[in-house]
């Protein structure tokens, strides 16, 4: 794109004479506007709008899908097309409605503002406003946003683009910040770039494309650990943007502008990270920070479980990343009973992979099985845990709608029959609970989200373990000038414990009150002794003085307990055949293949024993580091997602 100095705002309304002379002013300014499709609207140098400097740290993220969160405005439910609004009934159970739009827009929104900043929201992420298709794709209509056709109009689902100013400066107006989700990597697979071929073969659209079959999945990723796969390939058919060609990498950065400059949005989620080469994303950042400022947040998206990878994006400018590795070990944990140790395990990985990024803290989100689907039984239970962890690390902790009433969820995809599909996870907000049966739920999380604003030590990046065994985790968080003891009782029964203190730090007896129901404790001979009860989180605060200077001190790993809750068994897991190294991955673990390894006995018998709760588990061996095999010796087994069989163990 040439020109792009130019300072002009394509402005509707203006007589026929003056439309047609911006009209030539914005196509002699831009060569990219070769359409009537998408026009340039806002080119400018720098953002108009002065922004105060944002610790980040400091701040919570509530992500809501527009489309299921609240119907402020019931005209607007079917948009363009009369097929696209079908409405849920739970009665009913007509789950397939939730592949069309559910009434959820802008207005609705603003509608519930005010409850948003007394849960103590201070940040939302709106999923994209974008206009999107008018059709279904795969019988999916797009009302989560992320097919859009025209980047610079809002979808007549949600409202309109003086509606969407209105929504920020009110939020602006409570003292909360607004994020706008960008996607930078695909355009709806019936775009007209793509498929008019006046467009597409004759204004050269298509060079503006990665290979697009379009008309089946042959240029959409096969092999998803193949990063160039990943980078240059559809994702599910989604026609995939070739931002290494200038025009592309200039309209991009344009339409970031225009969305800054219009709505004076605070930062951008950025979607499908790994979908995008690091050079693309290493220019955008540079240049979105030199227009909008460096506290502009660009939140990435590296979907991916593995630390080590996600960390590869780190330094090409991002505020903040998501930190999808803990999301699952969170999940495994505190939804599905896992032991404590993999929480310090995550830490340790933390710690050594990021020094120059903040982390975002996940409990669910749209593209994935809600919490409560994991946690099955005593969901609402499980999620008091989950946040309370959340919102004492450091970094930026994110709720997702539904969070604070522990909304149910189904599996992203069942094995065998193929149902649980991603719009059984993003059910419509159940307003009527809020303050009817998960009142009390919301009332916690609106405790644990004012104890983080109000406790540095809960933000901060100090940490001091005190102790971990299978089923209790205890640590400290502490700043120079507090300190707070954090103690999780992932049981399912009533536990008791004698959680060792730091010597010389806190005074020897202490007296410490627990933050979130008032109790006093007291400790002995630098020991607090504790009943626990099911599931439960403490948060104690030491009433007597203490020594910063000795914490800060100590190593922040503390040693291993080897002690099991009384809601869990020893489990055996064997393999008698010929292999170098075996190790167990399954549901106990997130299926990693280095966690638990068997160890051979000397009648040639490999050997490894778990503790895990009563429950259902998958599993496979994987013999030599490579070789991914179900257990000969397992009773039951089922298929998996790629055609094979995982083996299956039932704890009773």
């Amino acid at each position: 794109m040439s020109n792009r100095n130019h300072s002009l705002r394509f402005i509707t309304g203006t007589s026929l004479h003056a439309a047609v002379l911006l009209l030539w002013i914005a196509l002699s300014a831009c060569s990219a506007a070769r359409d009537a499709v998408w026009k340039p609207r806002c080119i400018l140098t720098q953002s108009p709008h002065p922004r105060k400097h944002i610790d980040w740290s400091r701040e919570n993220i509530y992500f809501l899908l527009i489309d299921r969160f609240h119907n402020g405005d019931p005209g607007n439910d079917a948009g363009n097309h009369p097929a696209s609004y079908v409405p849920y009934d739970p009665q009913q159970k007509n789950h397939e409605a939730l592949k069309t739009y559910q009434g959820g827009d802008l207005q609705g929104v603003i509608d519930r503002l005010d409850y948003l900043h007394g849960l103590g929201v201070t940040t939302l992420w709106l999923s994209p406003v974008f206009d999107n298709s008018d059709s279904s794709f795969m019988g999916w209509w797009p009302y989560h946003g992320y097919h859009p056709i025209d980047f610079y109009s809002v979808d007549e689902h949600f409202g309109d683009m003086a509606l969407l100013k209105r929504l920020v400066q009110e939020a602006h107006g409570r003292g909360m910040k607004v994020l706008l989700d960008m996607i930078y990597n695909h355009v709806a697979p019936d775009h007209p770039w793509v498929t008019d071929m006046r467009l597409w073969e004759d204004a050269g659209y298509k060079h503006w494309f990665h290979p697009h079959s379009g008309s089946d999945g042959s240029t959409s990723i096969q092999d998803w650990g193949d990063q160039e796969q990943l980078e240059k390939r559809e994702l599910n058919g989604l026609p995939d943007l070739d931002q290494a060609n200038p025009e592309v990498y200039a309209f991009l950065f344009d339409v970031s502008k225009y969305w800054i400059t219009e709505t004076n949005c605070d930062g951008f989620r950025l979607d499908a990270v790994k979908h995008i080469s690091p050079d693309f994303w290493r220019r955008i950042c540079a240049d979105l920070h030199a227009f909008a400022g460096e506290d502009f947040l660009l939140l990435g998206e590296v979907f991916a479980g593995e630390t080590d990878y996600v960390a590869r994006y780190e330094n090409l400018g991002f505020n903040a990343l998501f930190d999808i590795p803990l999301y699952y070990t969170i999940n495994r944990v505190f939804a599905q009973g896992g032991v404590m140790p993999l929480l310090s395990e995550q830490t340790a990985q933390n710690r050594a992979a990021y020094k120059n990024v903040l982390l975002s803290q996940v409990i669910d989100n749209h593209d994935v099985a809600r919490f409560s689907h994991w946690a099955g039984t005593d969901a609402g239970e499980k999620m008091r845990m989950a946040l309370a962890y959340a919102f004492s690390q450091p970094g930026i902790p994110m709720l997702y709608y539904g969070n604070e009433v522990a909304l149910e969820g189904a599996a992203a995809a069942h094995e065998q029959t193929g149902s649980g599909q991603d719009y059984l996870n993003r059910l419509p907000m159940p307003w009527e609970r809020v303050a009817g049966a998960d009142a009390d739920l919301v009332d916690y999380t609106r405790r644990i989200v004012q104890l983080r604003h109000a406790h540095a030590a809960l933000r901060s990046t100090n940490l001091a373990e005190v102790y971990q065994d299978y089923g209790v985790y205890a640590y400290v968080k502490y700043t120079a000038e507090e300190a707070l003891l954090l103690v999780f009782s992932n049981s399912s029964v009533a536990e008791s414990r004698a959680i060792p203190l730091p010597r010389g730090v806190f005074a020897a007896p202490s007296s410490w009150r627990e933050l979130l129901d008032g109790g006093l404790h007291r400790s002995e001979n630098d020991t607090l002794h504790l009943a626990l009860a099911p599931y439960e989180v403490m948060i104690l605060s030491p009433q007597d003085h203490w020594r910063p200077h000795k914490l800060i001190a100590m190593p922040w790993r503390c040693d291993f307990t080897p002690r099991i809750s009384a809601d869990m068994k020893w489990i055996t897991f064997s393999y008698s055949g010929q292999a170098q190294s075996v190790v167990v991955a399954g549901d106990f673990n997130g299926w990693s293949a280095a966690t638990h390894p068997l160890t051979r006995s000397p009648y040639g018998v490999w050997e490894v024993s778990l503790p895990l709760k009563k429950g259902r588990y998958r599993y496979k061996l994987v013999l030599d580091g490579s070789r991914w095999l179900p257990d000969p010796g397992a009773a039951e087994s089922e298929l998996d997602p790629y055609g094979d069989q995982n083996s299956v163990i039932s704890v009773e």
